[in-house]
């Protein structure tokens, strides 16, 4: 965290030198993907990260145009300049602010539950609507918003009557930090008091540290699950549980008539980097599901190649099937689905503290005082 703090100081100082010293224009090599990707015209989108973490903020605007060239063209302008090559480049990027402090929507259906005692309750799922400007967002996160309408559809055309309220939630503002999500869960589940400090303030708000212990409003009881489709188009293979060992058993009772569709995995495992994060915070069991990588790492997520052609028609069906069936068990059980130990944030501050002499970067020990 220190590091990354420290980077992001470095990069609002070293946009404005090249503000000072008037740069007309920063050229970034698109990233080379995982896995040998990158390649073949593709190109990355910085993230709006090359000069500055928040660049859709005004007062945070780039001072300076910033653009992504594919690797092949970069590299290319790299040798030329290497070898002192005389190098023209034109570049014309036009660019905006609309407004300031828009205001955003999450997308929220239900199908409402029929047991008297139950029907309070609920079962959540979705996937987020925001994508990066470089493609049109298919399979981030296209593929997991129109699996969970069409897990929600099957569910609706099949005229069952759940015992618990099933509600789709189809998230706004994910991709610059669970803004619709986390946004939605301090509203009706809970938040704990962030950090004011000066040093505090300059982060992005999912960064910044509680000064207090997780406040739960009453709606957070009533939430059985949330489940999360939101790395591409490939299909589901399993499920992480998230550390939750209790709901483990229960998975695999679902996941073993699913097998002939190729769901088999159960994983004790965290993953991060998407919306069920928000309510793993506030105590609700959250989960995302392990799908096939395809060429999603390599050559769509955040991409000019993010788009439908990428999509897997037969592996979306499959998704939306196994989605379904995940929500519609959740939904009839007895009992919820079982709940990990209420998050501490402060906990969660002293486990992840460096150890000094041990980590790089840690804290050194203290100098033995002079006699």
């Amino acid at each position: 965290m220190r590091t990354f703090m420290e980077r992001m100081r470095m990069i609002d100082k070293i946009a404005q030198f090249f503000a000072d010293e008037k740069v007309a224009a920063v050229i970034e090599p698109s990233r080379d993907g995982k896995n040998g990707g990158g390649s073949g015209g593709t190109f990355f989108d910085d993230n709006g990260a090359t000069l500055g973490r928040t660049p859709y903020l005004a007062d945070k605007r780039v001072k300076i145009p910033v653009a992504v060239a594919a690797i092949e063209s970069y590299g290319r302008l790299d040798r030329l300049v290497e070898a002192h090559v005389p190098v023209t480049v034109e570049i014309n990027i036009d660019t905006k602010f609309t407004g300031e402090h828009e205001h955003a929507y999450d997308t929220v259906a239900e199908i409402p539950g029929t047991d008297p005692k139950l029907k309070d309750q609920v079962v959540m799922l979705g996937g987020h609507l925001d994508s990066w400007i470089a493609g049109t967002g298919a399979t981030d996160n296209g593929a997991g918003t129109i699996v969970a309408m069409e897990a929600v559809r099957i569910l609706e055309a099949l005229g069952v009557k759940p015992r618990r309220t099933i509600r789709i939630a189809l998230w706004t503002g994910e991709e610059e930090g669970l803004f619709g999500s986390r946004g939605y869960c301090r509203q009706h589940f809970g938040s704990a008091a962030l950090s004011t400090a000066p040093d505090q303030v300059a982060l992005p708000e999912f960064m910044r540290r509680a000064t207090g212990p997780l406040e739960v409003k009453p709606e957070q009881k009533l939430v059985s699950a949330y489940f999360n489709v939101d790395n591409g188009s490939g299909k589901i293979r399993g499920i992480y549980t998230q550390g939750n060992a209790a709901v483990a058993p229960i998975f695999a009772q679902w996941i073993a008539s699913l097998k002939d569709l190729g769901v088999t995995t159960l994983t004790m495992r965290n993953t991060g980097g998407t919306d069920h994060l928000s309510f793993d915070a506030v105590g609700i069991p959250g989960f995302q599901f392990i799908q096939d990588d395809l060429d999603y790492e390599s050559r769509t997520h955040h991409s000019n190649q993010d788009v439908v052609e990428r999509l897997q028609a037969a592996d979306l069906k499959q998704i939306a099937t196994v989605e379904a069936i995940f929500v519609y068990n959740a939904a009839q059980r007895d009992q919820m689905i079982p709940r990990k130990p209420l998050p501490n944030p402060l906990d969660e501050q002293k486990r992840r503290e460096p150890i000094g002499g041990i980590f790089p970067g840690a804290n050194p020990p203290a100098a033995p005082e002079k006699q």
